[in-house]
This record gives structure tokens, C-alpha cells and sequence, in this order.
């Protein structure tokens, strides 16, 4: 479990499509930096787009915040790749030799990094070696990478290096999924987090 705690890198209400601390649940459990990382995306009428999906701006997610999960500094980053084409079907494709596709990678106390996937390209609003805090914008949620559709692959490891350091059980603070506080979540979950952004009326809400 992470000595750090962390805040959705997102804000509002977002499916869990993949991630927790299940084999079951993972899409990337064997890859041993990505074994506890989530995929994050909108869904309503339990679908993460409306009427053509291979059309980017049809999809709930594309060009949302993403926001800083914990105080620390940008530690590498990539700006300028295109998005990945959504094809018939949607199979995971990647248009580009990194999966990441546009990506940050934050380094936190406690040897903590934490790394974001898959942003718009030129959206990232930060530089390396930028001190940034939690639930400050980054950039907007893109297609670029390893993808099927727009959304967000968040994870926590132990290093820098996004193939060869082992990946952390994630440790979330003020996350909520149906009003109730939770410390991890699981693939299949509608969950959120409050940064001080995320209150309707001075109340908790949920989907």
C-alpha cells in the first residue's frame, strides 16, 4: 500500500473500466509496474461514448482535467504525440511506438511516482521539474497511446522507470463511491474524489 495518498487524477464521477488489487480485475497484473494501475472513463447509459465511437469528441471523457493526485514535482513528461484512431469494433490499438502515448510522471515523497497516460496532445499545462500540487490541472484527457477510446490510465510506483519499477496498491484519500469514503477501489466501480472542486452545494453526491 502506498505511504502516500492520492486523489483521483480526474474530477466528477468516473467508471472503473480496469484496475484494483484483483488479478481478475486488472488488464496489466502481469506487468509488474502496471499491477495495480487503473483505466479510467465517463460512462452514461453504461456506454463511454454517444452515437459514432469512432468519433473522439463523442466520447464523455475526451478533453476532461486531468488534476495532480499528490503534491510533488513533474519528473518527466511527453507533449506531442497524436491520438490513436478509434477503429470498427474498437480493438486496443497504439498509432506510435509508446503505449503512454502523452504522459506525466510526478515524483512524490517517499519515493513515490506516480504516472498519467494517454493525455491530448499539446493540452499538458507543466514543465519537468514544475512543483505541482494536488488538484492542480495538468493537461485534458487525449486518445494517444495504447487505446480503445479516450480515457485515463493512472498508477503508483516505486520508481521512475514506467516498465521495469513495481507498481503500489494505491492508498486514496476523500474518495467516495455512492456517498461512501473508501480507501481502494476495484474494476466496475463509479467513484470520485473531492479536491475542494467536487462539491455540489456543500454535499456529497453520487451517479
Amino acid at each position: 500500500m502506498s505511504k502516500n495518498k492520492y486523489i483521483l487524477p480526474v474530477r466528477g464521477v468516473w467508471y472503473v473500466e480496469y484496475g484494483g488489487n484483483k488479478k481478475e480485475n486488472s488488464h496489466s497484473f502481469d506487468i509488474i509496474a502496471q499491477r495495480y494501475a487503473y483505466d479510467f472513463e465517463i460512462r452514461k447509459n453504461d456506454l463511454p461514448y454517444h452515437d459514432d465511437y469512432t468519433v473522439l469528441s463523442n466520447y464523455y471523457s475526451y478533453l476532461e482535467d486531468v488534476i495532480c493526485p499528490s503534491d510533488g514535482y513533474v519528473f518527466d513528461l511527453v507533449n506531442y504525440y497524436p491520438n490513436t484512431l478509434v477503429y470498427p469494433d474498437r480493438p486496443i490499438k497504439c498509432d506510435i511506438l509508446d503505449p503512454r502515448g502523452n504522459y506525466i510522471t510526478i515524483k512524490h515523497k517517499n519515493g513515490e511516482y506516480s504516472t498519467i497516460c494517454h493525455l491530448e496532445c499539446g493540452s499538458i499545462t507543466v514543465e519537468i521539474g514544475d512543483l505541482v500540487t494536488q488538484g492542480q490541472v495538468l493537461g485534458r484527457v487525449g486518445n494517444s497511446g495504447n487505446t480503445q477510446g479516450p480515457h485515463v490510465h493512472f498508477q503508483v510506483q516505486n520508481g521512475p522507470d514506467f516498465n521495469k519499477s513495481v507498481g503500489i496498491k494505491i492508498n486514496f484519500e476523500r474518495t467516495y463511491t455512492n456517498k461512501r469514503k473508501i480507501k481502494r477501489i476495484e474494476k466496475g466501480m463509479y467513484v470520485y474524489s473531492l479536491d475542494g472542486g467536487d462539491q455540489r452545494n456543500g454535499r456529497l453526491f453520487s451517479v
